[in-house]
């Protein structure tokens, strides 16, 4: 009996010991960006995120949300190597909880683990984005949350399993000022799919789980009302001047009224960032926003009431959600930020330990020489998985309702955050960098759930 009662335990730790060993040699997949840059990849926001969590300060133009993360995980501005595991752990605990929810008796579970993060290390956008010190992780992880939360229901699951992910859906809201407006458009999908699927084959999405991720999206939102508040009108506005919707108004209004934005009717920015951040541009830059935020809000508020122009704004939506389902590029603002930049600054001052580590990195020196061969690799692959998508949604998803469900949520989590990115911020690769990954990770569920199909 006490033999067998050790054997058992020594079985049980073994068990938990190889677990753990998958995990982190998933997290390790995750972040081979950041070990082959010598340090995590920087991003333009990162030093003002770093200084808003560590000086507690509520920036003009963001919530302080992420910045209370990168404040927890850096232990207190220790090191942002923390703050990018901690990013690894979150997205490996969330791509296990789906993988096992859908097989969950493969005996294999550690090796599909493995395979699965390791193919969307090397082939996707999945790595590079984790790896950023940049709250675009948090896009995805509000989508998995969902997925989890609605279509993947185990019959024994704790109720503090559910606390958990809704905590981490919350805080992925909160994280972003796009995110209360996706969570509306996103949760809006998913309950019209709620209804179809009921209609259709009587599967039934439950209807709790959508009212409680709404009320927590509409509950960040006072987080992030200052934020919008000041800035807003500045940020769509820059999104109008990209499109060419503000040069239809000024067109149409500066002869009869008095704008001060006509002095540059006939020499607008192209791009809708060089609007927001050039100090030489029609906003000087950030520290003027307050000045042309009322202005800014008439010319949008007469934008919107004038069929013409509203004509052009819905056009311009259109084609800007188009264009950046086409823009998924790594690399889009990873530029070497040396001495005289403002985010060196905010790391040598709040991560001083980090120092040398930014100074020795490919990115300090400029020479991130591999970012141009993987560009290619993940187009391939995004295109190869767009060929597989129909015909494997047709095989494989036609009577299966929890892959119906988890398809659209994966495809609307994609299209609606294109949406919203090109619509009211301007069409960047970035913007899409965070969320193509999901497409061919949707591909490998199918087959997954094919192959479970096959074996019923």
């Amino acid at each position: 009996m006490g033999s067998e009662f050790l054997r058992s335990s020594l079985a049980m730790r073994r068990e938990r010991i190889l677990d753990v060993g998958t995990f982190l040699g998933c997290m390790l997949l995750l972040i081979w960006p950041a070990l082959y840059n010598g340090y995590p990849i920087l991003y333009s926001d990162t030093g003002a995120y770093v200084a808003s969590g560590m000086r507690l300060d509520i920036p003009m133009d963001r919530p302080i949300t992420y910045g209370l993360f990168i404040r927890v995980t850096s232990l207190g501005g220790f090191t942002l190597w923390t703050v990018i595991a901690s990013q690894a752990a979150i997205m490996v605990a969330l791509i296990q909880l789906v993988l096992n929810g859908i097989a969950p008796d493969s005996n294999r579970r550690r090796m599909r683990s493995l395979i699965v993060v390791g193919a969307l290390a090397m082939f996707t956008g999945l790595p590079w984005v984790v790896s950023q010190v940049m709250a675009d992780i948090f896009t995805p992880i509000l989508v998995l949350c969902a997925v989890l939360l609605l279509f993947i229901r185990k019959p024994d699951e704790h109720r503090v399993y559910r606390m958990v992910l809704y905590a981490l859906f919350f805080l992925s809201v909160a994280v972003h000022l796009s995110h209360p407006a996706f969570v509306l458009a996103f949760l809006g999908i998913l309950f019209v799919l709620r209804a179809v699927l009921k209609a259709t084959s009587g599967f039934t999405i439950p209807q709790r789980p959508i009212w409680i991720m709404l009320g927590l999206g509409l509950a960040a939102y006072p987080i992030m009302s200052n934020a919008i508040s000041q800035c807003g009108n500045v940020m769509f506005s820059g999104a109008m001047v990209q499109h060419g919707v503000m040069q239809a108004y000024l067109d149409a209004h500066c002869p009869d009224e008095e704008i001060a934005l006509c002095e540059w009717k006939d020499r607008l920015p192209r791009m809708a960032y060089e609007f927001h951040w050039d100090e030489q541009g029609p906003t000087g830059g950030m520290n003027h926003w307050h000045e042309h935020n009322a202005e800014l809000g008439r010319i949008i508020k007469g934008s919107i009431t004038e069929w013409p122009l509203l004509r052009r704004h819905v056009k311009a939506s259109l084609q800007a959600t188009w264009e950046q389902l086409g823009l998924f590029a790594i690399g889009d603002g990873w530029g070497p930020f040396r001495e005289d930049s403002e985010q060196f600054r905010a790391l040598q001052h709040f991560m001083s330990h980090d120092v040398n580590a930014i100074r020795a990195s490919h990115q300090y020196k400029g020479t991130m020489d591999l970012v141009p061969y993987f560009i290619p690799v993940h187009r391939a692959v995004l295109g190869i998985s767009l060929l597989a998508l129909i015909p494997l949604f047709l095989v494989v998803v036609r009577k299966n309702a929890q892959a119906i469900g988890i398809s659209v949520a994966f495809v609307a989590g994609i299209v609606v955050n294109a949406w919203g990115s090109g619509t009211f911020s301007g069409e960047v690769d970035r913007f899409g960098c965070k969320m193509a990954w999901l497409l061919p990770f949707l591909i490998i569920l199918l087959v997954i759930f094919g192959m479970r199909k096959r074996s019923a």
